[in-house]
């Protein structure tokens, strides 16, 4: 009779289409396991359970905030009546980064635990059946979707609770590595309009040393995975910055696992539960610290100004100005002081000036950051255009003097003083763009401040810039170190235009990322239109010529000049890849229609599709391509699964994504490209033929 019951049991099973076993169960790359860390349980008595999960080599599961892609592990519980249990414990995650992307998982064994509480009024010596649906996501260079049901029995007993050997030491490593509640810190979250502040606060002098510290979220999408988190220390106070997520909502509260260092190399990992994030416009309560700039924050920026020198937009600004002290070391002292302070005053100002927009858009709710300017087309096409008529000057093509490192020759014409004045200016605008170490942490912290600490933070990153100048004005002995006034100095000079020549092609290479393929042509055009002016000035303008041809050469200069600059003028966005949703229907339909049919089978957490998006699908050449040739962009989002989608893979003998595959009109069976795609990848496959 028992026989026959587990028969139709068994059959019953089948047809619901799930694997039940208390044995491993593997699908994919992973093997799982319903595993208890007793053998038998006490009524009312909870205990732990867990899903054991073994990873294949180079693959990997996801934790429950999988990162930039990915999905968490997922358990469904189907328990007997009276049975409850509690939320997964996640074991701390591990970092997976590629190609840009942050990921949090795990690879090689994993035990996800629960607590299970049975009822109170459960039978002695009775069997019990815990079943659990798992579901995950397994990844290597592609995604598969994994799933299955596993099982185990237990027994009730009215003796004391039996353990299982073979698991119990496996639960307490376990358990001994969760993060612990942080009980010397008063923990406090504040929201500016570009960080999130976790503070940690402690009046208790014996409370440990933060070395360095990292915060893992809880939730997706609020933190960005790969963001640097600068740690600051006041006293006992310890603010950690972080960046949240553009266009999400504004947080509420943050809770994760804050992973901390001490200054011998040790780890403790702290729980933070639900801290309400308060909003702050400049400063936070409970920071005013922040008030009182502490002297690391002013030396980071200091040495991050200075440092600044050495950055390749600065580096030829910087060689001309020095030979520009160079030819004034035969004046009297006083003036070339009076240039270096002027000098100094320029680049001051500059960072004042930048400093009170940047201050006052941030207030207004802008998300802008250093090196802003390189945001807006416009601006980085006057950059460019400016940088290659100063290296054509430098070149020989044209003379206007050194003093154009300003803004002309005119200014030269009191004393030189404007000249040095706007030379600083220059420096400083072209300096903002860099990023040099010891200056990221700096800025972060000086938007947190209130506007006057961003101030003085500014005023130092400017005089870490200008310290070199003022050193040589303010002591003339450091003259001596420099070479003697000479040939040299045209050698040098035309030297210089090299390295704005280099400048002005990695300015090209940001604005490729701004406009379209046919703005990148005409910019290439006007370049040549803005050489053939500067050639035009320099070949007829100069003091050799009669009036009449340098008035003529001049204003036809300025004519070419102006209608090149307008050729290429630099506006709008780079186009995107137009989307249709993908569906069997449509694409018979548009094979019908003779249509080129490209489709992505793509999801949310597939890390190499977001790579294939971000290299190949932003590409002009590709976009362009989609255009001439009328090709229909369909997506087939398998972030949700979609049984028709996972049909449509398996008619291809896949069951993974990212898939990509073209139709053309003159083939009968489509081109299937592979996983890691690049843009000649899928050029090459629009043009090839039968």
């Amino acid at each position: 009779m028992r026989l026959r019951l587990w028969h139709i049991g068994l059959v019953l099973f089948l047809l619901e289409g799930d694997r039940l076993s208390a044995q491993p169960l593997r699908d994919g790359h992973t093997e799982v396991e319903l595993v208890s860390e007793v053998n038998t349980f006490q009524p009312g008595r909870p205990f732990w359970v867990g899903i054991h999960m073994k990873i294949d080599p180079d693959w990997h599961t996801y934790w429950k905030n999988p990162g930039d892609a990915g999905l968490p592990t997922t358990v469904t519980w189907e328990l007997p009546s009276g049975f409850t249990v509690g939320d997964l414990h996640w074991p701390l995650p591990q970092t997976f980064q590629w190609q840009g992307l942050v990921s949090y998982g795990y690879e090689g064994k994993v035990l996800l635990l629960a607590l299970l509480r049975p009822p109170e009024d459960v039978p002695f010596e009775r069997r019990f059946i815990l079943k659990a649906q798992v579901s995950w996501l397994e990844c290597n260079e592609v995604c598969l979707p994994g799933k299955a049901a596993v099982a185990l029995e237990i027994v009730s007993t009215q003796q004391s609770t039996s353990w299982d050997t073979q698991w119990h030491v496996f639960f307490e490593k376990t358990r001994a590595q969760w993060p612990q509640p942080p009980v010397d810190w008063e923990v406090a979250a504040y929201q500016t309009a570009e960080r999130i502040i976790l503070s940690l606060a402690s009046e208790n002098v014996a409370a440990p040393t933060i070395q360095n510290a990292f915060f893992y979220p809880y939730e997706p999408h609020q933190i960005v995975p790969g963001a640097d988190q600068p740690l600051v220390r006041e006293g006992q106070q310890y603010r950690l910055y972080l960046t949240p997520v553009k266009g999400e909502k504004e947080e509420k509260e943050i809770s994760g696992v804050l992973h901390c260092i001490d200054p011998q190399g040790q780890s403790t990992y702290y729980q933070i539960d639900a801290v309400s994030v308060k909003r702050s416009a400049a400063t936070s309560p409970g920071l005013s610290s922040s008030e009182r700039l502490s002297l690391a924050v002013l030396g980071l920026a200091f040495l991050g100004g200075l440092l600044l020198n050495l950055m390749p937009c600065v580096f030829p600004v910087i060689g001309l100005k020095i030979m520009g002290f160079v030819s004034q070391s035969g004046q009297r002292r006083h003036n070339v002081i009076l240039h270096g302070v002027t000098f100094t005053a320029g680049i001051l100002v500059s960072f004042w000036i930048l400093a009170g927009i940047l201050i006052a858009l941030r207030t207004a709710g802008e998300e802008i950051g250093w090196g802003f300017q390189l945001q807006s087309p416009r601006f980085v096409f006057v950059l460019m255009v400016g940088f290659f008529i100063f290296a054509l000057n430098l070149s020989g093509l044209f003379e206007i003097g050194q003093s154009f490192i300003g803004l002309g020759g005119r200014f030269r014409g009191r004393g030189g003083l404007s000249g040095s004045f706007f030379s600083g200016c220059f420096a400083t605008v072209v300096a903002t763009p860099c990023a040099a170490p010891f200056l990221a942490p700096a800025l972060g912290i000086a938007f947190t401040l209130s506007p006057f600490s961003s101030l003085l933070t500014f005023t130092c990153i400017g005089l870490g810039l200008a310290i070199p100048y003022l050193l040589l004005v303010l002591f003339p002995g450091l003259m001596n170190w420099l070479p003697r006034p000479g040939a040299w100095m045209e050698t040098f000079k035309q030297g210089m235009a090299f390295l704005l020549y280099a400048t002005v092609g990695y300015l090209l290479w940001v604005l490729a990322g701004q406009v379209s393929e046919s703005q990148l042509l005409n910019t290439f055009m006007s370049l040549v239109g803005v050489g053939v002016a500067c050639w035009a000035y320099g070949r007829w303008g100069h003091p050799a010529r009669s009036r009449l041809t340098r008035r003529t050469a001049q204003i036809s200069a300025a004519l070419l000049l102006i209608s090149f600059f307008y050729l290429g003028y630099a506006g709008g966005a780079p186009q995107s890849l137009k989307w249709q949703t993908w569906s069997p229907e449509k694409v018979a339909s548009l094979r019908a229609e003779g249509r080129p049919i490209y489709i992505d089978f793509t999801a949310r957490w597939c890390a190499t599709c977001q790579v294939n998006k971000r290299v190949v699908f932003s590409s002009l050449a590709v976009q362009q391509a989609f255009n001439d040739k009328k090709v229909v962009a369909l997506k087939a989002d398998w972030t949700e699964r979609d049984p028709e989608i996972t049909a449509a893979l398996s008619q291809f003998g896949r069951y993974a994504v990212p898939f990509n595959l073209i139709y053309l009109p003159e083939r009968q069976e489509p081109i299937i490209l592979p996983e890691l795609l690049t843009p000649h990848i899928v050029l090459e496959a629009l043009e090839s033929s039968p």
